[in-house]
């Protein structure tokens, strides 16, 4: 059973939060509840899905190809079981972390002023309050006082923010066609073709500590920690300031 801390204080806020887990990376899981715990959110683990967990039928019904890693599989039903309760519940704002998440400084507040500036969004709409790999909204485009823009891409799936509806559009298609690419390069595909508006948070709360070195990959190939914290602080600059 997935493990579930609760904490009612703040439970205005959202629906629920289902972070990512894998049950062996304990340090992973000790990092994301450190910085939950004091901010009063509730939170659900998920926990199915492991590597170990993956028989052979899970694997034909998904998985048509071996492109994927035994983690990226494991990654991909995780979310897939995310959505799933998100749907079973009927959340209408639920936001999904991976357990490598980084929360930025004020996260809950400016987790508010989306959530907020949300509400008005009438079409199906899945929000990225993440940096998702140092991709930013140009400063050129930017407006005072205004926290989301809409994007023709997804970024990557360390921190979203998506309900009901758009959870079970995400279900319907992979039951259909299955699990062909890395999830978040599907969920950009499945979104697009299901006409569901992609937001982006500027500036994002959330980072990811597997592309900025705080934690050692392992869904893909990656230099040592060091290597990649300087990368993408350089990516970051580049990327946030300079375009």
């Amino acid at each position: 059973m997935d493990s579930l801390k609760r904490n009612e204080s703040a439970s205005w806020l959202l629906d629920g939060i289902l972070v990512i887990n894998p049950r062996d990376f304990v340090d992973r899981r000790k990092s994301i509840e450190r910085q939950l715990q004091p901010l009063g959110l509730a939170y659900e683990f998920i926990h199915s899905y492991d590597v170990a967990d993956l028989d052979a039928a899970i694997t034909a019904r998904y998985f048509k190809n071996e492109l994927l890693s035994p983690g990226q599989r494991s990654c991909a039903l995780k979310h897939l079981q995310a959505l799933r309760l998100v749907a079973e519940r009927q959340w209408q704002r639920a936001l999904i972390l991976e357990d490598d998440a980084l929360l930025a400084g004020q996260f809950v507040l400016r987790l508010q002023a989306a959530l907020q500036e949300s509400a008005s969004i009438e079409s199906p709409h899945v929000l990225f309050i993440g940096s998702g790999g140092n991709l930013y909204t140009p400063r050129r485009l930017q407006v005072p006082g205004r926290h989301l823009y809409k994007s023709t891409r997804g970024r990557l799936g360390e921190a979203y923010v998506l309900g009901s509806h758009e959870a079970r559009q995400r279900l319907e298609w992979i039951e259909a066609h299955g699990i062909p690419l890395p999830i978040d390069n599907l969920f950009e595909q499945i979104d697009r073709e299901c006409g569901v508006d992609l937001y982006w948070l500027e500036p994002p709360i959330v980072e990811q500590g597997s592309k900025n070195g705080r934690f050692q990959s392992v869904l893909e190939p990656a230099p040592p920690k060091f290597v990649r914290r300087i990368t993408a602080a350089l990516q970051k600059i580049r990327r946030k300031y300079l375009y």
